[in-house]
């Protein structure tokens, strides 16, 4: 076996990294992961067309059309493609499953069945010409979708065998038709721990572009861990394809999917591939239900494409607890804390996420379902006005990665105590090792597991030291100010968490939470300098802590 080389270490990658340069921002290509290489379903292809989608994911599968070393195109699964294109309509292929003829049927790993694996890929781009994508591999960073000697590898090892598979698909692909795009490690998440020998082993120059599939990303937290991946050696200016992202609630559903695409034209993403067109017994909503029907999701998805796809883009966030896309300077997408939104003009339309008319005389900003504003020119602070803020700070909001360029500025001084020592949180990958979350977070420097991320808390232990996590807020100014917390142990914490809320190294709350729990506080009066500390550690273990919380602090007045 091959040694493998030493794993860069986060900071050395980002020395190495390229300066980032300006991608040019527009809304991405929008697209729906579609079956019919598994289920032929011509009424269901109608139906998209219809809605429109103009652009599919979907595979042709190996061991369908090579047979004794030869190929042949002619069921309706496997000449499908052949449809797509008489409508106009385009699509990615993804090729990941083995042919019983090579490797056993395996994920490929010797040569000769990777040679092979290729060469299907290459047969079949040249057989359709809708093809103008091939995504390489489908989550092969997790243990669903790949099989054999490549699951069994280490993370390191499985990261540089799937670049051997995606190098001899690229050559062999750009072969037959050079404009077809390469995506490359059609990864779960965003794990740049896992991406990081790749990159290091030039990974960036066998790709057109990184495929992701970001259903663990909240949307708001998108544009900062794709800065952390933008760090890897030829990732600054990689082109990135969401191929995959989508939600299980049919009622939250269009508003994750507005609040996305938002954020990915925001982040460099050319394509973004809702997840699924039609149902798919797995719970995810589907664009058209069983009975042809368009969906609230799919009618979010028929806003996005009539109002913003293609349209460039600016972050139009009036602070941090805002989020904001302008679209060609006509559209604008904005959601956040609740607070008064009002338009300055009767020719301006507000909508929700699905595309129905809100009520222009009580528009309120909400954290999950956009307002969409249209109809002219739309100009935030001018043609479109928000009451005043009254969130000072907030930990989601302004959560940050140290050491990544363009974070936003955080309002807490988050750390860790452990014992009587004081540590600085790091930014760490995501996916490093076993057992890490995918995507980056930030870890306590000396441990394994302790760790924060915008949305899940999880204190430990260490060699008998206790490891509390804290939030600290230091007043710039004199203020009055409501505390809010809110804390959910998961239901596998063995004794729940601790929990205090301080002022200047004084207690004003100190409890054990095991249940979900808001707690905010009456007024609080701070001077200028005055510290309001939030800390979260274990009860007597630190088993099964993963707790979800938000801080937040507001004007009281």
């Amino acid at each position: 076996m091959t040694a493998l080389p030493a794993r860069p270490a986060l900071a050395v990658l980002i020395a190495l990294a390229l300066p980032a340069g300006a991608l040019p921002l527009k809304g991405p290509e929008l697209g729906a992961a579609s079956n019919f290489g598994q289920h032929w379903a011509p009424q269901m292809l109608r139906a998209a067309l219809a809605l429109p989608v103009r652009n599919f994911r979907d595979a042709v599968y190996w061991d369908d059309v090579e047979k004794g070393g030869l190929f042949r195109f002619d069921t309706p699964s496997t000449t499908y493609p052949d449809l797509i294109a008489r409508a106009g309509a385009t699509m990615s292929l993804t090729v990941n499953n083995g042919n019983p003829a090579y490797d056993g049927g395996l994920t490929p790993y010797t040569p000769d069945a990777i040679a092979a694996f290729a060469r299907d890929a290459a047969v079949t781009v040249r057989r359709f010409p809708a093809i103008r994508a091939v995504e390489v591999g489908n989550e092969i960073n997790s243990a669903n979708f790949v099989t054999g000697p490549l699951k069994a590898e280490s993370l390191d090892k499985r990261a540089l065998d799937y670049l051997k598979i995606l190098t001899a698909v690229k050559g062999a692909v750009k072969a037959v038709n050079p404009d077809v795009r390469i995506l490359g490690g059609g990864v779960h998440s965003i794990p740049v721990g896992y991406l990081a020998p790749m990159f290091a082993a030039g990974a960036a120059g066998q790709m057109d572009a990184l495929a992701l599939h970001t259903y663990t990303t909240p949307p708001e937290q998108l544009v900062r861990q794709v800065g952390v991946f933008r760090q890897l050696p030829g990732a600054a200016e990689l082109p990135l394809d969401v191929t995959e992202f989508g939600d299980p609630d049919p009622a939250k559903a269009p508003g994750l999917l507005l609040r996305d695409y938002c954020q990915m034209a925001l982040s460099g993403v050319e394509r973004a591939v809702w997840y699924p067109l039609n149902p798919r017994g797995d719970g995810m909503a589907p664009l058209i239900d069983a009975r042809l029907r368009v969906t609230p999701v799919g009618r979010a998805y028929r806003q996005i494409g009539a109002l913003m796809e293609g349209k460039p883009v600016t972050d139009a966030a009036p602070d941090p607890f805002t989020y904001a896309c302008d679209f060609g300077g006509r559209v604008l997408v904005i959601w956040g804390a609740p607070r008064a939104l009002h338009l300055a003009r009767p020719d301006l339309h507000a909508t929700g996420p699905t595309g129905a008319p809100l009520d222009p005389a009580h528009l309120v900003l909400s954290e999950t379902d956009p307002i969409v504003v249209s109809g002219g020119p739309v100009r935030l602070g001018h043609d479109v006005t928000l009451a005043p803020q009254k969130v000072v700070a907030d930990s989601y909001d302004q959560f940050a990665y140290p050491g990544v360029p363009d974070q936003p500025k955080d309002a807490f001084a988050r750390y860790a105590m452990m014992g009587g020592t004081r540590l600085t949180l790091q930014t760490r990958p995501g996916q490093g090792r076993q057992g890490a979350p995918w995507t980056p977070y930030l870890g306590v420097p000396h441990t394994t597991f302790a760790r924060l991320s915008a949305d899940v808390i999880l204190p430990g232990t260490h060699a008998g030291r206790t490891i509390t996590l804290h939030h600290s807020f230091t007043a710039p100014r004199a203020m009055d100010v409501v505390a809010e917390a809110r804390l959910a142990p998961s239901r596998r914490s063995a004794d729940g968490i601790s929990y205090t809320l301080s002022l200047n190294g004084k207690p004003l709350v100190s409890t054990v939470l095991t249940q979900p729990t808001d707690r905010n506080t009456g007024p609080i009066r701070l001077k200028a300098g005055d510290v309001l500390d939030f800390a979260v550690g274990p009860n007597k273990t630190p088993t099964g802590d993963a707790t979800d919380y938000r801080f937040t602090l507001r004007r009281a007045d």
